[in-house]
């Protein structure tokens, strides 16, 4: 089950959640062999106050510390990285018993950012073999604080997101583990697992906005792109996806997780073929034993029209949804909405083209299995805040609150062997659960389980 110490960091939030958050069932022990450490310990040293940088600090002790070693960060103390911070470093335990703070000053971000070749800045990026993060069961202790707030509340009017916003923290490691990991309003993308064999377990982002308070756009939990990767027992409030496996993701197993507003999107495939002409893959996804509550999607695979690619083998089994707009949903016309820092050249949408991109090919869709989903559609308010677009970037034409299973597939030949299993998801209002499918064909899917059509949701034998 979640360890009690992360169920305590929850408890200022249960009035705002309604207190449906319950223990999980955990998977067995992570199998992976720590390598034994036989080097020195390096303490960070801390200057007291944000008007010192402790990035150099940082720095200086995974030098110390590269091979062999372990970082330690001292109990209770604030370490501010007033810099951007690369390490590399291999068997190498990193343990954040104090508190990592990010700058509060949202120009002197952005200039760094701005001043970063390509845009992309990462303000903790370690890369290596055998590393391991250790964060604090205390709940007072062993935060990442991003201060995102300001950052959402400064966001202009119709805009998804102020310009030049730093990723928080890049895993880029062969063998590695993350444990403990809590990370309180992060300005936006949270988690890029890149490399191979990583095991990540008992993890709080917490993205929730004030009451009132802007829209936390790009709140990505973890953006996946490695290979052999397990996380397990989360608990992510955001608003955008809790988990997205990337280009590159194979082997990923996602169990034990509660996913929360205020305008999360559950766990994702993609967005995929967004560069026409760069072939793209993702193989042998498992998500179980997920709970959504008040989000837009419950589910997602997203793939760009005119995209090149594969998606292979995943299955989502064992959702609870509650309060939900769209429980199940594929889209292979996908549009992203975001500025031109999230989005290079525009997508298409339903009922228009944007950016005129080409429909002469499509990113593969093959082997996706849906079972055992219960809950409830969002009827009444379904959406967000998030909508900055016209048509609405989430807007399913059809769509009247009672779409349990959406699902677009480009043609005829771009989607098979998908499989439909006891969903069981009905909308609040207690009308018959209805599907918007489009080009699921039998030929192509001959355990599908239910009736590709418009309509009310029948499922076969």
């Amino acid at each position: 089950m979640l360890s009690l110490a992360l169920l305590s960091l929850l408890a200022p939030l249960a009035v705002v959640q309604s207190a449906i958050i319950a223990p999980l069932t955990r998977s067995s022990d992570f199998g992976r062999t720590v390598t034994a450490r036989d080097g020195p310990t390096c303490t960070v040293k801390a200057g007291g106050s944000n008007s010192t940088d402790d990035s150099p600090a940082f720095s200086d002790a995974a030098k110390q510390c590269a091979d062999g070693g372990t970082i330690l960060f001292s109990e209770g103390v604030d370490y501010y990285f007033n810099t951007p911070v690369n390490a590399t470093l291999n068997n190498v335990e990193i343990q954040l018993k104090g508190n990592i703070n990010l700058p509060q000053n949202i120009s002197y971000v952005q200039n760094i950012v701005n001043s970063t070749a390509g845009g992309n800045v990462w303000w903790l990026s370690l890369s290596g073999s055998d590393l391991n993060f250790v964060g604090s069961t205390n709940v007072s202790n062993g935060w990442i604080n991003g201060y995102g707030q300001q950052w959402w509340d400064a966001n202009p009017a119709n805009k998804s997101g102020i310009a030049n916003r730093p990723h928080l923290w890049r895993f880029n490691v062969t063998g590695g583990s993350i444990k403990y990991l809590k990370v309180r309003k992060p300005i936006a993308w949270v988690t890029t697992l890149s490399g191979s064999d990583i095991d990540v377990q008992d993890v709080f982002v917490d993205a929730s906005t004030t009451p009132n308070g802007g829209f936390p756009f790009n709140t990505d939990g973890f953006d996946v792109s490695a290979k052999n990767v397990r996380i397990t027992d989360f608990t992510i409030l955001n608003g955008d996806d809790a988990v997205t496996i990337n280009n590159g993701g194979e082997n990923v197993t996602v169990t034990n997780g509660f996913i929360s507003g205020p305008g999360c999107h559950g766990t994702s495939i993609g967005s995929l073929g967004q560069a026409q002409g760069v072939y793209q893959t993702v193989k042998n996804i498992w998500f179980e034993n997920i709970k959504v509550q008040g989000c837009v999607y419950g589910s997602r695979i997203k793939t760009y029209l005119g995209g090149q690619g594969l998606v292979q083998n995943v299955t989502f089994a064992n959702y609870d949804i509650v309060n939900t707009t769209f429980p199940i949903y594929l889209t292979q016309n996908y549009f992203n909405q975001g500025s031109t820092q999230t989005q290079n050249g525009a997508g298409i949408q339903d009922g228009g083209n944007y950016g005129g991109r080409v429909d002469n090919s499509s990113v593969l869709i093959d082997g996706v299995t849906y079972k055992d989903w219960k809950g409830t559609i969002n009827t009444y308010q379904p959406g967000d805040r998030s909508c900055v677009s016209d048509p609405c970037w989430y807007d399913v034409p059809g769509s009247d609150g009672t779409q349990s299973i959406v699902i677009g597939c480009s043609n005829s030949t771009a989607c098979s062997n998908f499989e439909f299993k006891n969903i069981q998801v009905i909308p609040e209002s207690y009308a018959a659960p209805k599907i918007n499918c489009t080009y699921l064909e039998t030929a192509n899917n001959p355990n599908l389980g239910l009736v590709c059509t418009n309509g009310t949701l029948v499922e076969t034998a």
